[in-house]
């Protein structure tokens, strides 16, 4: 008789070792060059296996993104809870949130190096809505403290709010991330920057650059 809860474990087992190593090898290169066969060889699992889990790269690749994603947001929310952030200005909170992207690059680059990958195969290979879903999911709960900061800005007058709110999110923090993940990346502005290997300095001086544009 078999043990279900048994299998269970086992199965939940699997498929961790398969999104971690997908994400540490998404993360190293770029995710149209890498084969399942890559992925199972790497789990030490065999191919067939992965594809009972995840029926296409596309699928494996969104879950990776949502898995990360989801432990993101639970790193952020513990700090965001830890220093009370919802009881500040939005211009705090603001910069609470440059500071977090900041601090993703400075500790985990190969995050931002993964989504940068991710982001590039889901253009390249047109990733159906529906393939998404568990990654769209996981990023809706950014989307609701961004609109949360929004609409606190719009109350206490500490940040302009003249934009409307996509607009005053991609000119803030979308900006904010996209810039890091492209310097984890390696992709930098001009060939003087190839000797540097921080680059914090210039994410605090956009995190500067932002504030100033957008405090009242």
């Amino acid at each position: 008789m078999r043990n279900l809860q048994k299998d269970a474990v086992e199965m939940a087992a699997r498929r961790k070792t398969m999104l971690n190593t997908g994400f540490r090898i998404f993360a190293e290169t770029n995710i149209e060059t890498v084969t399942m066969q890559e992925i199972a060889d790497a789990s030490e699992l065999g191919v067939a296996t992965v594809y009972r889990y995840f029926k296409t790269k596309a699928a494996l690749a969104s879950s990776i993104a949502a898995k990360v994603w989801q432990d993101y947001y639970a790193e952020v929310e513990k700090l965001y809870n830890a220093r009370n952030v919802e009881a500040m200005t939005a211009a705090d909170e603001l910069v609470f949130y440059l500071d977090c992207f900041i601090d993703l690059y400075r500790n985990h680059k190969d995050f931002l190096r993964f989504n940068h990958n991710f982001s590039a195969f889901v253009r390249h290979e047109k990733v159906t809505k529906e393939t998404l879903k568990p990654y769209t999911d996981a990023m809706e709960e950014f989307v609701k403290k961004y609109h949360s900061l929004y609409q606190k800005a719009k109350k206490d007058g500490t940040l302009k709010v003249n934009l409307p709110e996509k607009k005053f999110f991609a000119s803030t923090l979308h900006m904010m991330f996209c810039i890091s993940e492209r310097f984890a990346a390696g992709l930098l502005p001009d060939a003087s920057f190839a000797y540097e290997e921080d680059l914090t300095d210039e994410l605090v001086l956009l995190k500067d650059m932002i504030l100033l544009a957008c405090k009242t």
